[in-house]
């Protein structure tokens, strides 16, 4: 499209705008991308009919916005998200031969998810959620994204899936340098107590204990392994590398997503370009795309004016985002002496932070982020890191 079109575009859709966020409700608009630790429910409490601008809008990991009417919950299963979704689980589960991601294909919270599976190459299957009718989830009262089934066990909230993995994953030995520090840690121990080695050979990893209160009972070997894994991995301090993981973990959904968010609608022509980027991710039809490309564009462009005040963003947005990512670089990597913020490999706080800045590849902000920021050399090893994709299969919109 023209340049002249693109400057006139924003008075001939905006009246197109005002109209397809109708579905929306009246405090849903002011909260648009309303971030927090899991995406927001996109329910239609007054039935009406669903917008394709909120839809599009869903597709980034939106909050609080109305697109379209649930099944009822009496006709699914109870789902519930954990208390506390940074907090690793006490037991660990054997790890199914294959993984269900229910997601958006760009929404930041699902891109966490799969860095994770991607970094563990754990084979998954994607069933693209439409965000019109949320049909995917029918079998569910729980109607966010993302959503995993890991053998018949749901579990909810991208922090709460990435902690249950963590734990699942180290018992699965299915990293290999956990196994061997793990190894190394109880060898000592082995030749005076056996009996209890061989009951924590099961639980080896580099994640820590499941909490400071799971050392009891028959996962008490199984945490003070985790513990120790996890010392070895993030260079010595045990539960303090715990501590240090998950504050990094919060500071990626409480603070980063909001700096990028803000970042990707910053303008007019940011915000056609991000969604450009959104709805080319979905299966609708070229019409459609078009529809919800420049009339989300406008919503944005108008709501993303008022992102900073909201976000407590002061000053130039760019420049804030720099700032944020050097704050990741000195604070979690130490200046740029650790490679990674879990050491010598990636911990749960790298492939969070990883996976959330993947989500924005192809919008100008992550051009920018890489250029004026000392995040590239760390982005880069973990794109190394983490490798290509694990995914098996596709259902439901088109992805990218």
């Amino acid at each position: 499209m023209s340049s002249a079109v693109r400057r006139l575009a924003p008075a001939l859709l905006f009246q197109a705008a005002q109209t397809r966020a109708a579905g929306l409700q009246p405090a849903a608009s002011a909260r648009f991308l309303a971030i927090g630790p899991t995406d927001q429910p996109h329910t239609n409490s007054n039935g009406g009919r669903p917008g394709i601008l909120a839809a599009a809008a869903a597709l980034l990991g939106a909050g609080a916005v109305t697109v379209g009417a649930t099944v009822a919950a009496d006709a699914s299963t109870p789902v519930a998200a954990a208390s506390d979704p940074y907090a690793r689980p006490a037991a660990a589960r054997p790890l199914p031969d294959h993984v269900t991601l229910y997601q958006y294909e760009v929404c930041p919270y699902c891109c966490k998810v799969r860095a994770m599976l991607d970094y563990y190459k754990l084979p998954y299957t994607v069933i693209e959620v439409n965000p019109l009718t949320k049909g995917e989830l029918a079998w569910s009262t729980y109607k966010k994204v993302p959503v995993v089934k890991l053998g018949e066990e749901v579990v909810v909230d991208s922090s709460a899936i990435m902690s249950r993995l963590a734990v699942d994953v180290a018992a699965a030995g299915r990293d290999p340098m956990a196994a061997a520090a793990a190894a190394a840690t109880a060898a000592p121990a082995k030749a005076a107590a056996a009996p209890a080695a061989a009951k924590a050979a099961g639980g080896g990893g580099w994640f820590g204990s499941s909490s400071s209160s799971s050392s009891s009972g028959s996962d008490a070997g199984a945490g003070a392994k985790d513990q120790a894994a996890a010392s070895s991995s993030s260079g010595g301090g045990g539960a303090d590398a715990v501590s240090e993981e998950v504050r990094w973990r919060k500071w990626v959904d409480e603070k980063l997503v909001k700096i990028l968010t803000a970042n990707i609608y910053r303008n007019w022509d940011e915000s056609v370009d991000t969604f450009k980027y959104i709805t080319d991710q979905t299966g609708w039809s070229w019409g459609t795309r078009e529809v919800a490309r420049w009339a989300g564009a406008v919503m944005m462009w108008q709501i993303g004016k008022r992102m900073p005040a909201k976000y407590g963003i002061e000053g130039d947005l760019r420049v804030a985002l720099y700032d944020t990512a050097n704050d990741f670089v000195d604070g979690a990597l130490a200046g740029g002496k650790k490679r990674f913020a879990g050491g010598e490999r990636p911990n749960l706080a790298d492939l969070a932070a990883f996976g959330v800045i993947r989500a924005v590849r192809q919008t100008g902000a992550f051009r920018d982020l890489m250029a004026n920021s000392r995040i590239a050399p760390w982005f880069a090893a973990m794109e190394e890191a983490v490798g290509g994709s694990a995914r098996v299969a596709t259902t439901g919109a088109k992805s990218g």
